[in-house]
């Protein structure tokens, strides 16, 4: 086999008549495999469906996109290494992540009920066992990876070869960072459900070049929303941001783009003031203590009533209170923060340059964008505790960014990054050091960042005579 000729992006890998019949053949199978769901109860059935499903929707994009590259496979293969080794135990998982997928609709509208929602379904509102909530985890973080090596690898082939190292260099960042996808493998956060909000995320970004299909961005904005509202802080106004670049990129706007980004705004804000208005009448139990001893007979996943009160019955002002008993002790989630300030700043600065070298008026408004969001996110930190959460998708929504312009070969950015890589080039080692020395840390948490960070923090403390809260 020619495997030179099989990961040149320019060659085709199946004939159109192939292509036509195996989509046909994975989407019945896929289509199958969602009716098995929630009629066959037996947890094996079950589990081997849910992996079909996966398997044909990767499969069904590999055939359509009908390219593949080294890139994305070495990726793809690096990430699901770390999933496999990291992932905790089906009985392992964190209280607060296992409660989120058993807050259906069934019950009312909670902060995050959209993906328990889905949960509640494939298991037709019968039991819901947690081996299967594992899997259903492990499946859809398996689909995470396997669209972020797509995009990624994509993004990497595109690039010229003048650009291709600063690219490589940044993809090793976003791999090795305290802040990579690895951060959604270990046990603090293993089965958020904001995992699934960034899948959406990606599928937004494949479609949005795509006349047609770009018209699901508000129904993915409206997914997000209902993953969970604090998305309101951060991929929310993301794809406020995209949808801000398609008009502010063109010369001439389109009557469909205007149309586009009004109907996602609407669809955004509709729901937001649905949700805050609305969502107490739509409550099934007055007290969490009733739905706690309703929940004990539908499921063997654990949760505890303060948490169900948190998630479904709680307000505001109960998280304000919970932020200021817990956080003022603690100096772990500080250090979250202080971690990954130093690439923050550099994300502004880079959108700074952005602003300053480009010459259009209107893409000058753009890479203020980038900015003002990053003061929007602030506002989170002060409101709720999960610092180390708050920051991945901080670092997601910036990367991301930054990766797509690429793609999309935005000239201001490509000229800057034209600048940046011979520096680069010059200090590939460091940089490489660099790398497997975060990499070695290990991602953050929920709160704090890794074991490896907090020993050696704790260890400075201590040399200069102070002692950890």
């Amino acid at each position: 086999m020619n495997w030179s000729k099989m990961f040149n992006e320019e060659k085709p890998l199946f004939s159109s008549q192939f292509r036509a019949a195996s989509t046909a053949v994975l989407i019945a199978f896929m289509a199958g495999s969602l009716i098995v769901l929630p009629i066959f109860q037996m947890a094996p059935i079950k589990i081997i469906s849910l992996y079909m499903v996966a398997a044909c929707m990767m499969g069904v994009i590999i055939i359509r996109k009908n390219r593949i590259n080294i890139y994305g496979i070495s990726i793809f293969c690096f990430l699901c290494a770390g999933l496999i080794s990291l992932a905790p135990r089906p009985g392992n998982m964190t209280t607060l992540a296992a409660t989120s997928y058993l807050l259906s609709y069934r019950y009312g509208v909670s902060s995050r009920s959209f993906i328990a929602t889905i949960v509640d379904l494939l298991c037709n509102g019968g039991f819901v066992s947690k081996f299967f909530v594992w899997h259903f985890i492990f499946c859809g973080t398996v689909f995470l990876i396997f669209l972020i090596s797509c995009f990624m690898g994509i993004v990497i082939q595109k690039s010229t070869p003048e650009l291709k190292p600063f690219v490589l260099f940044l993809s090793l960042f976003y791999l090795t960072c305290f802040t990579s996808p690895f951060a959604y493998f270990v046990h603090g956060n293993f089965g958020r459900v904001e995992v699934f909000a960034f899948i959406f995320m990606l599928v937004m970004l494949a479609v949005f070049e795509r006349p047609v299909l770009r018209w699901i961005i508000p129904v993915l904005a409206l997914f997000t929303m209902a993953t969970h509202i604090i998305l309101v802080f951060f991929y929310v106004p993301f794809i406020v941001i995209m949808l801000s670049y398609k008009l502010s990129a063109k010369e001439y706007k389109t009557r469909s783009d205007i149309l586009l980004s009004l109907v996602t705004i609407s669809v955004i804000i509709t729901a937001f003031l649905l949700y805050f208005f609305a969502r107490e009448k739509t409550f099934a139990f007055k007290n969490a203590q009733s739905l706690a001893e309703c929940l004990q007979a539908k499921s063997d996943l654990d949760f505890n009533e303060d948490l169900l009160y948190m998630t479904l019955f709680a307000r505001l002002q109960d998280h304000l209170e919970g932020w200021k008993n817990i956080v003022t002790p603690k100096f772990s989630g500080n250090i979250s923060i202080l971690i990954n300030i130093p690439f923050v700043v550099g994300f502004v600065v880079f959108w700074i340059k952005c602003f300053l070298h480009e010459t259009k008026k209107t893409l000058k408004f753009f890479f203020i964008l980038p900015i003002l969001l990053l003061l929007y996110h602030m506002t989170v930190f002060f409101m709720f505790l999960d610092f180390g959460r708050w920051m991945i998708m901080i670092m997601n929504i910036q990367l991301m960014l930054f990766f797509y312009l690429l793609y999309v070969q935005n000239k201001t950015v490509v000229s800057l990054v034209g600048k940046a890589t011979p520096f680069v080039v010059k200090y590939c080692f460091a940089g490489i050091l660099i790398f497997v020395f975060m990499a070695f840390l290990g991602p953050v948490n929920q709160i704090s960042p890794s074991e490896r960070v907090m020993r050696i923090m704790k260890g400075i403390l201590i040399v200069f005579g102070m002692s950890p809260l």
